[in-house]
């Protein structure tokens, strides 16, 4: 705590924060605009006004437009949330816009078991849990026996 001496009051030293090199921020960035071109492209190839997706799709505040202008965010201006109401609008899997905005860590068609036993809507929290812990349990056994 330091005593500002204009003011009299007490001032706490904030901690010096570690920051990303600009060359490890550049890598996300370049994957964002990469990103942004392709959902561009789709999103034209639909034929329809943008404000009309973002309507069909339920998005208010224009978050479709303003993540294209690159007015919004990174990768992530584009949540799981818009990418489940707009994947369906451009016909285009979820999975695929997932991938392709760094949400899934796998490749599409691809996932390991864990994730769609996560995925599963027709399971509940229970039983996704059952799974993967009886998942873990074999994978364990196997291992041992090798």
């Amino acid at each position: 705590m330091t005593k500002d001496k204009k003011s009299g009051r007490s001032a706490r030293l904030r901690e010096k924060v570690d920051r990303p090199l600009i060359a490890d921020a550049a890598v996300p960035a370049a994957r964002t605009d990469e990103f942004r071109t392709w959902l561009r492209g789709v999103v034209e190839g639909t034929g329809k006004s943008l404000h009309a997706l973002e309507v069909e799709a339920g998005i208010s505040g224009n978050g479709l437009g303003k993540f294209l202008r690159s007015e919004r965010g990174s990768r992530h201006g584009l949540t799981p949330l818009l990418i489940r109401r707009i994947a369906p609008i451009i016909s285009v899997s979820e999975e695929e816009l997932f991938t392709r905005a760094g949400h899934l860590s796998y490749e599409p068609g691809h996932p390991p078991v864990e994730a769609a036993i996560l995925a599963d809507r027709a399971l509940d929290p229970q039983a996704k849990a059952l799974l993967v812990e009886l998942l873990g349990r074999l994978r364990t056994a196997k291992e041992s026996r090798r």
